[in-house]
């Protein structure tokens, strides 16, 4: 408690005192929040913008409380001028996504919700694409299926799904689409393990999913571990048979496995791998004892991003650097120019290298400038957080499109994932983030039209609610009735 004080203390009277735009974007961020809670109380489908403002909270004001030193250098008006841009953008998000909400679900939908798939036809699918996936991993192991399952080296040693970090032939895009592939299919596994009507289905589902957690654990990008675990923490809260109690405690005690499993994370993945730590009788022992949650620092790179566009570092690219990210599925083989994202601001932030094994990037790191950051640089320091604020304002309205589709499985489990990245695109609207959403996406299209040439008079499927499930869980599946 004395330790959280004086780094409030020291935080509060260091870098924000005096500057009305911290604690205007605070209260606003506040508020937004209430609203959205007591929407999702109402049943209203609305409610699904929390998860943005939890993301807004989590990259944007956590970390100045965590690592209260780190933000010491940093003029108050810097932060006072970038707390004022995430303010801008909560406005223009809160602003947008009633429009956006209502032109999406306007659209027409290509999604056949009657298909007549059973959870267990649904599993079946996912589970052949997941073995399929694995076997052709192992084969890239040289058949070493435990380096597969736990690549102890981390991040310096061999992975099912690794590659060099500029690939110029075709195989380098068909190696990164296989592990978004993947990563998407662990993800639906996870969901569709509450659906199940059998418990031998359901422990089938169950032994995938844990068998592929491991890899996405140690293979040290902490956002493809979050991208394959969240759904199934989302849709367990939301349709788990436990009481409601039970199930926040379980949360809350996930949320501190999370928290000190990411503390190992980034200790070991770039320092020889885990095999120190799996041989030491007490692991702790080689963690810093005061070691802290790290990361979730936007906040602090926003401040970067502003000094960068400010001393003339770079110029508005006017939306051409959320052109290059969504081209750059683009295979380097077919685009041999194909610009590299994010490598400029990562050579101004000091990161630049020539001589090291990633020479062939120009840096020895990338650096994400968040979502608010990559506004800016996209549009400039006023009108660049709105236009981000409108992006997620589209990101929200799609899944809430996705949540009303819910008597479908296949689109409830789309929204799950979608709900489940959410959280990653804080540190950058990509796609990069994305592309285990789009892969599911298309996973679903395929299932949904194969399904209606099969059979067209197979009885609707009620998926939304397990057959045992408990009032909440039909409370959950009626919040758009």
């Amino acid at each position: 408690m004395l330790l959280i004080s004086s780094s409030l203390g020291l935080f509060f009277h260091s870098v924000v005192a005096l500057e009305l735009t911290f604690y205007l974007a605070a209260a606003v961020l506040v508020v937004l929040t209430a609203e959205s809670c007591i929407k999702l109380l109402n049943r209203n489908p609305f409610g699904v913008t929390l998860m943005v403002y939890v993301t807004v909270f989590a990259w944007y004001f956590v970390d100045p409380f965590l690592n209260p030193e780190q933000y010491d250098y940093l003029p108050s008006s810097l932060l006072g001028e970038s707390y004022g841009q995430v303010l801008l953008f909560l406005i223009g998000f809160r602003i947008f996504t009633p429009a956006a909400t209502r032109w999406i679900l306007r659209r027409p939908s290509l999604g056949i919700l009657d298909t007549g798939l059973t959870p267990e036809q649904i599993l079946k699918a996912a589970g052949a694409l997941w073995f399929l996936l694995f076997a052709i991993g192992i084969a890239r192991m040289g058949g070493d299926v435990m380096g597969a399952l736990f690549p102890l080296d981390g991040r310096g040693g061999p992975t099912m799904w690794g590659r060099g970090a500029v690939e110029t032939g075709a195989s380098g895009f068909l190696i990164s689409s296989g592990g978004y592939l993947f990563n998407a299919v662990t993800a639906f596994l996870g969901v569709l393990v509450f659906f199940q009507r059998s418990t031998a289905w359901r422990l089938f589902a169950v032994a995938m999913f844990a068998i592929s957690l491991p890899y996405f654990f140690m293979a040290g990008a902490r956002s493809h571990f979050l991208a394959a675990v969240v759904p199934f923490i989302i849709t367990y809260l939301l349709y788990g048979r436990h009481p409601l109690v039970i199930r926040l405690a379980i949360l809350a005690v996930a949320f501190v496995c999370l928290n000190e499993g990411f503390k190992f994370v980034v200790a070991f993945r770039d320092s020889g791998g885990y095999r120190d730590l799996l041989a030491s009788e007490n692991p702790y022992e080689l963690m810093n004892e005061d070691a802290r949650p790290s990361g979730l620092n936007m906040i602090q790179e926003l401040c970067y991003v502003d000094v960068y566009m400010q001393t003339g570092g770079t110029s508005p690219a006017y939306g051409a650097r959320y052109l290059n990210e969504v081209l750059n599925f683009i295979p380097r083989v077919i685009w041999p120019s194909k610009p590299m994202i994010g490598i400029d601001y990562a050579k101004w932030r000091g990161f630049e290298s020539e001589h090291d094994e990633n020479g062939e990037l120009g840096v020895n790191t990338t650096v994400s400038s968040g979502m608010i950051g990559g506004g800016v640089l996209n549009f400039g320091q006023i009108f660049g957080p709105v236009a981000a604020g409108i992006l997620m304002a589209l990101w929200s309205a799609l899944l809430i499109r996705w949540w009303e589709q819910r008597r479908s499985l296949l689109r409830l489990v789309l929204f799950m994932l979608g709900a489940g990245i959410t959280f990653n695109l804080g540190r950058d609207i990509t796609l990069l983030v994305l592309w285990p959403v789009v892969f599911a996406y298309f996973f679903v299209r395929f299932a949904e039209i194969w399904a209606t040439k099969r059979v067209r008079e197979v009885p609707q499927l009620a998926t939304a609610v397990p057959a045992d499930a408990g009032p909440m869980q039909v409370v959950a599946g009626r919040l758009s009735q």
